[in-house]
């Protein structure tokens, strides 16, 4: 994947340096630069959004700090590349995701990128698995996105899957074996009857071998399950040293 770079400085060697820096730098690709600040205002304003800005905090007519107010909304990564040290409180307030301090060298370029990118690629992949989608029984070609925080319980209904939500109920003709691969990429939910997978955040009671979860669902513990659903319920249970 190539991600998207604009350089703002007003000096043409820097901007130079950096540019180089970029090429070097299979995924990286350098847009555009600027040397005026009050040009790439306008311009980025009125652009379409990109990966990363490198920008200088001393320039005239307009401070980067000032400038990265205005274009914050347009880059995913803003990154500050200046030679003082006292503008790095100021870069944290703007939400600047790097400060890189000049001179700086092409290693410490590049292990600044690499980082900011693998974080991206981290966050992307766990915001994934907070979520799946199943195929509907209602219409053909219909598909539903199903949020994991928002499933209450999985239900197991003849030949078809009934998904139990905060909001509604999905129908989706897929086994409970099926779906439970699924579920468990996620420590939230157990299985306690064979027809049965529900959410450890919703349990709301346990009374006797019945679990009560919201919308007044009532889940029967089976047999086979019991043992690792109470021994959940055990290492999970406040206990007291009081003897009566």
């Amino acid at each position: 994947m190539t991600h998207t770079c604009i350089v703002i400085d007003d000096e043409p060697d820097a901007i130079e340096i950096i540019a180089d820096y970029i090429q070097q730098m299979p995924e990286l690709r350098l847009l555009h630069s600027y040397v005026d600040p009050i040009q790439a205002m306008t311009e980025i304003g009125q652009g379409d959004g990109v990966d990363f800005i490198f920008m200088d905090i001393d320039m005239p007519r307009i401070s980067g700090l000032d400038l990265s107010r205005a274009v914050r909304s347009k880059t995913d990564k803003l990154i500050f590349t200046t030679a003082h040290t006292k503008y790095a409180f100021e870069a944290f307030e703007v939400e600047a995701d790097a400060y890189l301090l000049k001179p700086f060298t092409f290693a410490k370029f590049a292990l600044t990128i690499s980082k900011l990118i693998k974080e991206d690629v981290k966050s992307h992949a766990e915001e994934s698995t907070r979520e799946f989608y199943v195929k509907t029984t209602e219409e053909r070609n219909r598909f539903v996105r199903v949020k994991f925080d928002e499933v209450i319980a999985v239900e197991s209904v003849k030949n078809y899957i009934k998904i139990h939500t905060l909001s509604e109920e999905i129908m989706t003709y897929l086994t409970l074996k099926e779906i439970k691969e699924r579920f468990d990429e996620t420590d939230d939910f157990i299985q306690i009857h064979r027809s049965f997978i529900i959410s450890k955040n919703y349990i709301e009671k346990v009374e006797g071998s019945l679990v009560k979860l919201p919308k007044n669902i009532l889940v029967p513990i089976g047999t086979f399950y019991k043992d690792a659903f109470y021994d959940y319920l055990l290492k999970n249970t406040i206990k007291t040293g009081r003897h009566n």
